[in-house]
């Protein structure tokens, strides 16, 4: 699995901030302009007795963090969580003798061990891309018909219509052998069974890496796209030994490589990429290494479970698995469980580094002013995985689940805590549901019935009254204040103090000014 990370180092220039003061001609952030824009010329006139108490003449201060500014991140596993945890499988099995069967059943509940039939594979060669087709065998191979010498090379370029020009040479780059356009565009191997010695492996040329069945070429939009066409049995040997590591066999690991062949295997007999290609060779679908990768450690893993798959209701299920949990899967698909197997994980607590200007610059908001956790899914230690962050600058706010927190900024999981300077971390208490709550209606279950807004605003006689029609959302005030809601003959405002109210444009101008100057 792919380990994006960033290590801190000692030494680290002290926190700094620096702030923006703003005097009376400046009374509020200017964070939220840009709705002022929204306010029609005719707003109602209604003034609100007492509003002036929220409005005061002294400087308000908004903090903005000092670029160089250093935030640790703290955080628990390396992946999705999603499914297996392959770092818990091999503590399992390891510390607590854990067969393969048991390791599957305690990550992926609701499912029955259960067997497929034999079948073949298609795999996206994603290296390859936009290039020729340029492999020779050992033994000889078939092209066009054709059995070629052994030793001999096979040059083939996908043309429209589904086929292929082929060259053969004397070697990869000797003379023209023979040459010919092909409806058939594959080198097969002298024997298309599966499971067959090396010598028949199809080798590229360039980096003589070997692939056990067929490889053909095929164009993609006009792209050149190569595809190993061969039987499933012999994919999963190509990528049990990548997605887990060989080596956990010879320390009590090898019930972990069996449930690993069970979850390769589950996972891609469900896969359909596209048109051409089952699956692809890269974690986007799951890592494959063609025969060059094998390791007769998990060759035994995949051998020992051969045709073993996971179904539900009689369906194979996508059995999606990732490098480490953490000590707590993330759900989904499958009932979230405690992974204490994962201890053993060196990704079980890992923190990464970051500058307040990475961090800005990652989510495009400016100067960063701010960065809240606002809400997680309540699932192990720290409130759990983060689902809701916002990141505040001086140009932009960005609301973002903790997933496409982790691929901005290329953290080990979705799970993490966020310390202001070295050594520092969070708390989470406060962090678990969203400001904006505070301004919601809930009947006697607890359930949201409307915002103070909208109940404000059904006062008023709602799209047919005074009013008019709503011409943006509901949207915070400068500090987390309050909310307010644009319509279209004047704007209703909600604040802790005041409740909801109707307000003219004015009024709502006091809090976020239009004078830059």
């Amino acid at each position: 699995m792919a380990k994006n990370e960033r290590s801190g180092t000692a030494g680290k220039k002290p926190v700094r901030r620096r702030f923006l003061v703003s005097g009376p001609g400046r009374r509020r952030s200017v964070m939220r302009i840009s709705v002022l824009g929204l306010i029609p010329a005719l707003a109602l006139g209604i003034a609100v007795g007492g509003i002036g108490t929220l409005y005061q003449d002294e400087p308000s201060v908004m903090p903005v963090v000092s670029a160089d500014t250093q935030f640790t991140l703290s955080g628990h596993g390396n992946g999705h969580g999603r499914g297996m945890g392959q770092w818990g499988a091999y503590g399992y099995a390891k510390n607590q003798g854990w067969s393969g069967e048991r390791i599957l059943s305690h990550y992926y509940g609701g499912t029955v061990l259960d067997s497929m039939p034999p079948a073949q594979m298609s795999v996206r060669l994603t290296a390859r891309d936009d290039e020729t087709l340029d492999v020779y065998s050992a033994a000889g191979m078939v092209v066009n018909g054709q059995r070629t010498a052994p030793g001999e090379a096979a040059h083939l370029t996908a043309l429209p219509g589904g086929g292929a020009s082929v060259v053969v040479t004397s070697g990869c780059g000797g003379g023209v052998v023979w040459e010919a356009v092909t409806s058939h565009p594959w080198v097969d191997p002298v024997d298309l069974s599966p499971d067959r010695p090396a010598d028949q492996f199809l080798t590229m040329c360039g980096d003589n890496a070997p692939y056990r069945g067929a490889l053909g070429v095929v164009l993609d939009n006009g792209a050149a796209r190569t595809v190993n066409l061969l039987d499933m049995e012999d994919y999963l040997l190509g990528v049990v030994p990548v997605e887990a590591k060989a080596d956990w066999a010879d320390s009590g690991g090898a019930e972990a490589l069996r449930a690993q062949a069970v979850a390769a295997r589950s996972y891609a007999a469900v896969e359909h990429r596209s048109s051409y290609a089952d699956t692809c060779d890269t974690q986007d679908c799951q890592v494959y290494g063609g025969a060059g990768k094998e390791d007769p450690r998990t060759t035994e893993a995949v051998r020992s479970t051969t045709g073993a798959v996971l179904s539900r209701d009689g369906d194979i299920v996508a059995t999606e698995f990732s490098s480490s949990t953490g000590g707590y899967s993330s759900g989904g698909a499958f009932p979230a469980v405690a992974d204490e197997g994962d201890t053993i994980s060196p990704n079980h607590d890992w923190t990464q580094m970051f500058s307040a200007g990475e961090i800005a610059e990652a989510f495009g908001v400016g100067e960063l002013t701010s960065l809240k956790v606002l809400s997680r899914n309540g699932l192990g230690v720290d409130g759990g995985r983060v689902t809701a962050l916002e990141v505040v600058g001086t140009k932009a706010t960005v609301g973002v689940t903790g997933m496409q927190a982790r691929m901005k900024l290329g953290l080990k999981s979705d799970w993490f805590t966020i310390g202001d300077g070295a050594g520092v971390v969070e708390s989470p208490v406060s962090e678990t549901v969203a400001p904006e709550l505070n301004s919601q209606i809930t009947d006697s279950s607890g359930t949201v019935v409307e915002t103070q807004i909208e109940a404000k605003y059904r006062e008023f006689g709602g799209a047919t009254g005074t009013l008019g029609a709503p011409v943006g959302p509901e949207m915070q005030l400068p500090s987390e204040a309050g909310t307010f809601r644009v319509f279209e003959n004047g704007t209703i405002i909600w604040t802790e103090i005041l409740g909801a109210q109707v307000v003219d444009a004015n009024v709502l101008r006091e809090w976020i000014p239009t004078d830059m100057s």
